[in-house]
């Protein structure tokens, strides 16, 4: 994750807003948080932040920077 934000610092793309999310939903029409696309220059990163914690970040204009540092935030390969 910490490269992640060393690549968001260095292609200053901290203040831009997220704008590609999806839930992650079961069969039973549960929430169990969102996945988060992250696009840089070389690759698309995805990131994924578990309910509820998500739901903040869905309310509130996030910026990238706010996204990767979330503590509940999770990077998957």
């Amino acid at each position: 994750m910490q490269q992640l934000i060393q690549l968001i610092e260095k292609e200053k793309l901290g203040n831009q807003l997220v704008s590609q999310h999806t839930l992650i939903i079961d069969e039973k029409q549960t929430v169990h948080g969102a996945l988060f696309l992250v696009k840089t220059a070389r690759k698309t990163f995805k990131i994924m932040v578990p309910a509820p914690f998500h739901d903040v970040l869905l309310k509130e204009k996030t910026t990238l920077s706010q996204l990767v540092k979330h503590p509940e935030a999770m990077l998957l390969s």
